[in-house]
């Protein structure tokens, strides 16, 4: 299982947009696909298809314990296959 940490903003959103850690963990460790920030070079987004939503997961770090920023379903995105 991959290791993160959750700053204390990702710990409200997790609460605030109805996530588990579980599901942030798996949709990392399990991605369709991941992109580097554009402007933040430790920075890299993951995203994970769940039905018709993507959700993107903002990581900070390039090897574990990765630093969990911030998640949500990137209303941007849905259309995308």
């Amino acid at each position: 299982m991959i290791k993160v940490n959750f700053t204390n903003h990702a710990k409200d959103m997790l609460n605030e947009r109805k996530f588990t850690e579980e599901e942030i963990i798996s949709a990392l460790s399990e991605r369709d696909w991941s992109e580097n920030d554009q402007i933040e070079t430790e920075i890299w987004h993951a995203f994970k298809k769940i039905d018709e939503k993507v959700l993107r997961v903002v990581v900070k770090g390039r090897e574990e314990p990765y630093i969990i920023i911030t998640m949500f379903y990137d209303k941007r995105l849905r259309n995308r296959k």
